[in-house]
């Protein structure tokens, strides 16, 4: 299989970067290509991934997220794959790893009640 792999940023310590490496390192033991669509990637790339660093630019971060979505769209609609697996939200994702905090949790026990 091919896949997709998305995510906004790229850095050596953040917990979604190493989630997906690992990820990413499975999948390609076994078998299967990964190409890794980014904002950036800050350190070292692992010479067995295929990263694309995603030529957008915008005045604020959601723009630029935005844009990314669509860049990133059309560039698997020139160079299909068989799957989009996200670590950031966004759409057009077959499958989204939310690496994010239990939002029950955070809303129960971490935001004023008004916010619930």
């Amino acid at each position: 299989m091919k896949l997709a792999f998305c995510f906004y940023k790229y850095f050596p310590y953040g917990g979604l970067q190493r989630d997906f490496l690992r990820i990413a390192k499975a999948c390609v033991d076994r078998g299967h290509d990964v190409i890794a669509y980014t904002l950036s990637w800050d350190g070292d790339q692992p010479d067995w991934l295929q990263v694309v660093v995603a030529p957008v630019k915008a005045a604020s971060g959601p723009a630029r997220y935005r844009k990314f979505s669509a860049w990133v769209d059309d560039a698997i609609k020139r160079h299909p794959v068989d799957a989009v697996v996200g670590f950031n939200k966004m759409p057009g994702l077959d499958v989204y790893y939310c690496a994010d905090p239990c939002f029950e949790h955070k809303s129960r026990h971490l935001r004023p009640w008004w916010y619930r």
